[in-house]
């Protein structure tokens, strides 16, 4: 899962690149980019910054209601196994938090996988 995740992060990137980094529903995603390299991920963890935040806020809710998600269950799995665990942060917005479980959703239904 965390794979086809990544791959379609990609490929869903390549959709808004060069011409819409303005869009909403590219912006809301940037955190997911922290997936796709480690090193990335920690300089962003060691940092706290407001995207690592974002991230780790995301995947605690989706795991604290995982009954709402469970089509999120290997791929949580394969997040902890990286080291990504999730953390409490309430930074966001309901909106947000709604819109990019909508777009993982679609990875993980192969809408964005090649």
């Amino acid at each position: 899962m965390y794979r086809i995740v990544c791959e379609s992060y990609m490929n869903y990137v390549d959709d808004f690149l060069p011409d819409n980094a303005d869009d909403y529903r590219y912006i809301i995603t940037k955190p997911l980019e922290l997936l796709l390299d480690k090193t990335l991920y920690k300089n962003e963890k060691l940092n706290n910054t407001e995207k690592y935040q974002k991230l780790e806020d995301l995947i605690y809710r989706v795991k604290k209601n995982i009954d709402r998600y469970p089509n999120f269950k290997s791929f949580l799995w394969s997040l902890e196994s990286r080291g990504i665990l999730g953390k409490e942060y309430n930074v966001l917005l309901e909106e947000e938090f709604n819109e990019i479980v909508k777009i993982i959703n679609m990875f993980l239904r192969l809408s964005y996988w090649e």
